[in-house]
């Protein structure tokens, strides 16, 4: 393998770069950015608290297909040592730190799927496309298992066998596309942006290890003879005036002795300015989050403008994701056959959900209008259903006089 291609296999892997500021950016150290870590990891909680429904329409009727072999993989545990959320939390770090999320469909082709195993970050070495259009995938694994990953081929290399395994046996969820078949890695666009928030943060480090900061200055239009006691004098209005404790004290200066505060330059003002930026810059237009995520805003958030956040995150951060995974869902995993009935769908109910007066003021609005029925909204709230619930109902004093049956009074042409 040559310098060449050693580099493409890097940057493929782990993305970024050497940004300007001289830093180098990757998928790795883009998280210690605590911006890029908090936007991550509000991410992948969010949609790991989202149950994943495998759904089934027949005649427009829908129900959940519980007794479907994926329906415990996408919303209970996809393999034996990874919970359903683990698994959803890792999709999202994975195609917001490198563009793109593999699984190994474990079972044999064209059966049911046993399980759905995520390839470590790596372990994809390259996406192939045939002529056919067919998509390939060379996966690197540790030699000291013998047996075929996938049914592809094996090929040993140094201690690995890199694997080609056809597109029918993984599961491949892609971020933005522009080639058709492999998503981008974000952190290798934005390293400019993070690399300038690691700059940033790595000078003010460095500032207050090396840098000297002075609260305030002694003046004394005199000299001190010895070098101890200017220390004693310094010593002694710190005893008096320093810390917490001490604070907002009346200081006594004796013999033309001065005291004069130190302000922020506007070095330091610019300083700030440039963090607070950068952090925008990453949550705001990189994430496509509000601020208000990640408790950064200037201004305290009222109830209703909190309220219009979390709708904003919903729709604009969190529902791209969530459909591009349901479908990725339907393309790679629900048989060709079940396709036209069958479909994942994530739960985002929870997240939407107002204070209490507000829902059940909603559920009448819906029960009275005949859009939803009592057992419906209990299923919302965690109750059981009683018997009669699933009737749809409509209260008479909503009914137009106008809708009721006309008397014949015998005046009509017949």
């Amino acid at each position: 393998m040559d310098s060449n291609e050693l580099s493409r296999l890097i940057l493929s892997t782990y993305g970024g770069g050497t940004s300007s500021t001289g830093i180098s950016v990757t998928s790795d150290s883009a998280m210690r950015a605590m911006a890029v870590h908090s936007c991550v990891k509000i991410l992948a909680n969010s949609v790991a608290q989202l149950p994943c429904h495998l759904m089934e329409d027949v005649g427009g009727i829908k129900n959940k297909a519980t007794t479907h072999y994926l329906y415990p993989l996408l919303h209970d545990q996809p393999n034996k040592w990874m919970t359903a959320p683990e698994f959803w939390g890792m999709v999202i770090a994975c195609l917001e730190l490198r563009g793109n999320f593999f699984a190994l469909k474990s079972g044999l082709d064209g059966r049911q799927i046993k399980e759905l195993i995520p390839l470590a970050i790596g372990a994809v070495e390259e996406v192939i496309q045939a002529p056919d259009y067919g998509l390939f995938y060379k996966v690197r694994r540790p030699n000291n298992d013998q047996s075929n990953l996938g049914g592809g081929i094996g090929q040993i290399s140094s201690g690995t066998i890199v694997d080609t395994i056809p597109g029918n046996r993984i599961m491949h969820i892609r971020g933005l596309v522009l080639n058709g078949f492999m998503g981008l890695n974000p952190i290798q666009y934005a390293r400019e942006s993070i690399g300038l928030a690691l700059a940033t943060e790595k000078h003010g480090a460095k500032l207050f290890a090396h840098g000297t900061m002075l609260g305030g200055i002694l003046k004394w239009d005199k000299h001190f003879s010895t070098n101890e006691k200017a220390k004693a004098v310094i010593e002694s209005f710190n005893e008096i005036y320093s810390s917490v404790e001490n604070a907002h004290k009346t200081a006594l200066l004796e013999d033309g002795l001065t005291w004069e505060k130190m302000q922020m330059t506007s070095e330091d003002s610019q300083f700030m300015e440039a963090r607070k930026f950068q952090k925008k810059e990453i949550v705001d237009l990189f994430f496509g989050m509000p601020l208000s995520m990640l408790q950064s805003g200037e201004k305290t958030a009222t109830f209703a403008s909190a309220e219009q956040f979390s709708l904003q995150y919903v729709t604009y951060a969190l529902t791209p994701l969530l459909v591009n995974i349901e479908k990725a869902i339907k393309r790679d995993l629900i048989m060709e056959e079940e396709k036209k009935t069958h479909y994942a769908k994530f739960s985002v109910g929870g997240l939407l959900r107002g204070d209490m007066k507000a829902r059940f003021e909603a559920y009448q609005i819906g029960i009275n209008t005949e859009i939803l029925n009592p057992n419906t909204c209990r299923d919302w709230e965690d109750l059981n259903a009683y018997e009669g619930g699933n009737e749809y109902r409509v209260r008479t004093s909503t009914v137009k006089q106008d809708s009721q049956p006309q008397k014949n009074t015998g005046d009509d042409d017949e």
